[in-house]
């Protein structure tokens, strides 16, 4: 009978061992921790695709923000879910819901301002700090919501622990009882009973080390697919989603070949590392660098998305060749006409000296144009250019401008400035704004082939003071108007009827007016020609 009654408490304290471990912490106090540490995570995320959209003003920037909601949502309904098993939490929860919801409001509403257009967008830079008391009162909020659920996690792990010492105790007095069959007993007992414990311990870190891992892989901005030895996809990251145009619930158990167009390309890829591969994603081509780790049961596949350092690598290699071109063909013309002025076995008239001197002049100051941007280029880069800010008549400058370039431009172009007698005077660096403006004018001639009107227009309003070049030539398809602000970029020379250019004048004038406390962008249609706007604050 004793026999038997060890035997059952035995079985009895493995049972109650179990059931604690599973019911009490992986079952309950695991996930309601999981979720309200992510719930954190998913708002910082929000707030990174709000910014991301008020920055750039694109609505995929926003992609961010509109999943880590849905996400937000879950770990929401999850945490009300564990208010079933333990109703202390529903306070806490629902000032956590509160909190969210005011945050979202106030995200909705930032979202609303910079949709409104520039002046809305501006308005959202400046209230981007309005927000940080919401997060203030979340992060407060969120933070009790974690002790109290830290302290069921430390209660189910108390609860364990009692179980345990309660069970030794049992054995101990029932082994006290039963003579030698009991210190028989005991000394097996104990050890099994440990051993089990320990294997309780090593499956509750197990699950630990699960959970921050699987929370790690969700927030990698690379996508992370995992691959069984027959090539099936088995995992796939949240990142992999946009980056690969697929969700995970679509591509599990598939093989790898029927998802990832040009699976043979990016397999090579991984075993040379520092390859690049070319993948059409959605219609679009886009490039991936790819990494790969082998063990016994598959491989763990990481496709990092390198676009972008694609494109301005392929941009250098355009601006090399470009800068090449545009630099061998003033040496080439000054080279010529030094060579010709130089010879003895001809005799040159007055006329034709003065010609060719002329030539000089010209490609020198052409030449010297060139280098002056790649110079600004690389201070601008490094940091160094500086910029003083003083009153500057901007009328002034404007007429003194459209002098300057009326001198040489083309009998077909024509120029208009428009502006109001009593202007009162911005800040700025007058030197810096009169290169963007003979940059943008000079474009504007340059891009109308066929002739045309050249209007420069002065805005004056109460704080900002707008400046706008407006030209009837080629235009700028939408496709490209985001990126010709870009360090190197040129349109297409088919595009453009073979104009030259550094691909850095544009460049140069978004960074002098910004470092100004100015903004510059452009509004155009193939064709109908282009209008570069200036705005510059209001001197005070």
């Amino acid at each position: 009978m004793l026999l038997l009654a060890l035997v059952a408490g035995s079985a009895f304290a493995a049972h109650r061992l179990f059931t604690t471990a599973e019911n009490r912490y992986i079952r309950e106090a695991l996930p309601l921790r999981t979720a309200a540490l992510d719930l954190t995570l998913q708002l910082v995320d929000q707030q990174a695709g709000v910014r991301g959209y008020i920055i750039t003003g694109a609505p995929a920037s926003l992609q961010p923000y509109q999943q880590a909601r849905v996400h937000a949502q879950t770990d929401l309904a999850k945490l009300t879910a564990g208010i079933g098993r333990h109703p202390g939490l529903a306070p806490q929860v629902a000032v956590v819901r509160r909190r969210i919801a005011t945050i979202d409001r106030y995200f909705q509403a930032q979202i609303s301002r910079v949709r409104s257009g520039p002046a809305g967008r501006a308005e959202a830079e400046r209230n981007i700090l309005a927000g940080k008391e919401g997060f203030d009162r979340f992060r407060r909020a969120a933070a009790v919501l974690r002790s109290e659920i830290n302290g069921i996690v430390a209660r189910a792990t108390a609860k364990q622990d009692r179980t345990y010492h309660r069970t030794l105790t049992f054995l101990l007095a029932a082994g006290v009882a039963a003579a030698a069959i009991g210190v028989a007993l005991l000394i097996y007992l104990p050890r099994s009973l440990e051993a089990l414990y320990r294997r309780e311990q090593r499956a509750r870190t197990e699950a630990e080390r699960g959970a921050r891992a699987a929370r790690a892989l969700t927030h990698v901005g690379d996508a992370v697919i995992l691959l069984d030895p027959l090539d099936r996809i088995a995992y796939w990251n949240r990142a992999a989603e946009p980056l690969l145009g697929q969700r995970q619930h679509d591509v599990l158990g598939r093989l790898a070949c029927d998802v990832l167009p040009g699976f043979d390309a990016v397999e090579r890829a991984a075993g040379r590392r520092a390859e690049l591969v070319p993948l059409t994603i959605a219609g679009e081509e886009r490039w991936y660098g790819v990494s790969q780790t082998t063990f016994p049961e598959g491989r763990v596949l990481v496709l990092r998305d390198a676009t972008e350092a694609q494109a301005l690598e392929r941009a250098r290699s355009d601006f090399v060749a470009t800068a090449a071109h545009e630099l061998r063909t003033p040496i080439a013309a000054i080279y010529g006409a030094a060579r010709t002025l130089r010879r003895r076995d001809i005799e040159l008239a007055p006329a034709t000296e003065e010609q060719f001197l002329g030539v000089i002049e010209s490609e020198s100051d052409r030449l010297n144009r060139i280098v002056g941007q790649i110079l600004t280029t690389a201070q601008l880069d490094r940091g160094e250019l500086s910029i003083t800010s003083a009153a500057c008549d901007l009328r002034a400058l404007c007429e003194d401008v459209v002098r300057s370039l009326e001198i040489a431009k083309p009998d077909s172009i024509t120029f208009s400035l428009d502006a109001p007698d009593a202007l009162a005077p911005v800040d700025s660096d007058a030197e810096r704004l009169r290169q963007v403006l003979t940059n943008l004018v000079g474009n504007a001639v340059k891009y109308s082939p066929d002739g045309g009107n050249v209007t420069v227009r002065i805005v004056d309003g109460l704080e900002r003071v707008r400046i706008e070049v407006r030209d009837e030539g080629l235009g700028i398809p939408r496709s490209q108007q985001s990126r010709i602000f870009d360090k190197f970029y040129r349109l297409d020379p088919s595009l453009s009827r073979g104009v030259g250019g550094s691909g850095l004048g544009l460049y140069i004038c978004r960074e002098l007016i910004e470092q100004m406390g100015g903004s510059i962008s452009v509004s155009s249609r193939p064709k109908a020609g282009s209008t570069f706007t200036v705005e510059l604050p209001r001197r005070r």
